[in-house]
């Protein structure tokens, strides 16, 4: 008996101390050689993704401790395993871009090893996060600062148009600009923006309106004239449109981690002395009222630069529509400031002639746009945007000599992500060229960003109407600004 109590006592112990190490293994199955979150995942983490999942950002979750990554450790595996994360759309096979955030093969094994062991935390010490407190990304502070004009604020829920704000150019000359960033005032509210110089539309002078019915006053322009028909509007909106559409406008577009731009060495930016700055400002709602005020800081340059960068969506002079080529601009005209739900919405845009709407249900809606260089210039950033019907979108490119190159591929559009491809090594397109871009547009079910799939598609600003902007950034070689320069000196 007393024998038999002795075995039975000795199976208890080996039986407690087994138990613990099974579950030693089960959390940490491949012993020392599984990669820990101290030494080898959190710069993974910390250098890829903390810009955005951190307090007060874009992304839903904060990701810049052990704790906060831990319970994410299997979504975060699968994010990265697909490529859906860090973002990035552009076909590796076609073209070389900068600040490419995705991750290399290797840091993909260990975040995968790391998770399947069990996602331990590790012995030693976590490296320090990096700091996030200096916003601005020059090597220097701005040289100048234009913000908003006053605070914007939003309500918890709900749809509103861009929130376009004209700001007075504090330049009354053109000036150039070697670098430019938007920095939002409310990360978390914002979710893309852009910053653009405007002429005062015809017909127009800058008074104060609603964004949406009931909200406050912003600076904008309102007609001359207060008693003007809707014929007259309609007529004033398309001159507007068409009359802005291609023209050199964009200072920069943000869009999560992207809001800076420093020009190539020798370029510039030039603002227009007669022109607005204007804030687009396009919110997310977060079940919360919230406030913006965002602002641009821009950064002169030491030389005054010899080429002029363009930024355009002229790339679109003549469109081919399901196989039918169109001259005419695709405009918009709004006839309502506000809607909370996209079923429920009776805005539509009037679109000019010989635009067709994108019928329902229709999967692979095709697009062409087609740019013929009468010169030679320097290519240096493509741009596609679309909205959620957004396929995919590819930039080619035919030579004089009957040979044809792909610029950039995404095969799978994300209009969440609005992401910008500024090339390595500018490129260089002679003239006599053709720049294309092909796009097709899912209004199908299948895809499931669609708001509405029983209903056509018109061309229109917001996000649940479709835009085709093939956005180019580039120089003209032969206009050189020194020779304007001294021109300018010997008249």
């Amino acid at each position: 008996m007393a024998k038999r109590s002795v075995v039975s006592l000795l199976m208890v112990g080996v039986v407690v101390m087994v138990v613990p190490m099974l579950a030693a293994a089960n959390e940490n199955p491949a012993g020392d050689s599984v990669p820990t979150f101290n030494s080898d995942v959190a710069s993974i983490v910390f250098e890829n993704c903390s810009s955005c999942h951190r307090d007060g950002q874009v992304a839903p979750m904060s990701l810049t401790s052990y704790a906060e990554v831990r319970p994410w450790a299997r979504a975060i595996k699968a994010k990265v395993v697909s490529r859906e994360m860090p973002p990035w759309f552009a076909d590796p096979q076609f073209g070389h871009f900068k600040d490419v955030p995705t991750l290399t093969q290797v840091e993909i094994d260990t975040i995968v090893a790391w998770a399947d062991g069990g996602a331990p935390l590790g012995e030693g010490v976590m490296p320090d996060i990096p700091d996030f407190s200096q916003e601005w990304r020059h090597n220097r502070p701005p040289d100048y600062v234009i913000s908003m004009p006053l605070e914007i604020e939003v309500p918890a829920q709900g749809e509103i148009e861009y929130v376009k704000m004209w700001v007075e150019n504090p330049w009354k000359e053109d000036v150039f600009l070697e670098a430019v960033q938007i920095r939002p005032g409310n990360y978390a509210l914002v979710h893309h923006a852009g910053v653009h110089t405007r002429a005062l539309p015809p017909g127009t002078k800058i008074g104060q309106t609603e964004f949406y019915p009931g909200s406050q006053l912003i600076p904008a322009p309102v007609p001359i004239d207060e008693n003007e028909t809707v014929e007259a509007q309609q007529a004033r909106a398309v001159a507007t449109a068409t009359a802005n559409f291609g023209k050199d406008e964009l200072l920069l577009f943000y869009a999560g981690r992207k809001g800076f731009a420093k020009y190539p060495e020798g370029t510039g930016k030039r603002v227009y002395g007669d022109r607005y700055i204007v804030f687009d400002q396009h919110y997310q709602m977060t079940g919360r009222p919230e406030k913006d005020r965002s602002e641009l800081g821009v950064w002169f340059p030491e030389k005054r630069p010899h080429h002029q960068v363009i930024t355009t969506s002229g790339a679109g002079t003549v469109r081919i529509v399901e196989g039918v080529e169109q001259t005419a601009r695709p405009v918009a005209v709004p006839v309502h400031r506000f809607s909370g739900d996209i079923e429920g919405n009776e805005t539509r845009g009037a679109n000019l002639p010989h635009q067709p709407l994108i019928p329902a249900g229709a999967g692979d809606f095709r697009v062409t746009s087609m740019w013929p260089l009468s010169e030679d210039i320097t290519l240096y950033g493509l741009w596609p945007h679309m909205h959620f019907r957004g396929k995919d979108m590819a930039y080619l490119v035919s030579y004089p000599d009957g040979t044809e190159e792909i610029l950039l591929s995404v095969p799978n559009y994300d209009s969440g992500w609005q992401l910008a491809y500024d090339f390595v090594e500018p490129k260089k397109i002679p003239a006599g060229s053709t720049l294309k871009t092909i796009a097709h547009y899912d209004n199908s079910v299948r895809n499931r960003n669609n708001p509405a799939p029983d209903k056509e598609v018109y061309w229109s600003e917001q996000t649940w109407d479709e835009m085709l902007i093939p956005w180019v950034k580039f120089s003209v070689d032969k206009r050189d600004l020194r020779l304007e320069a001294e021109a300018g000196t010997q008249n």
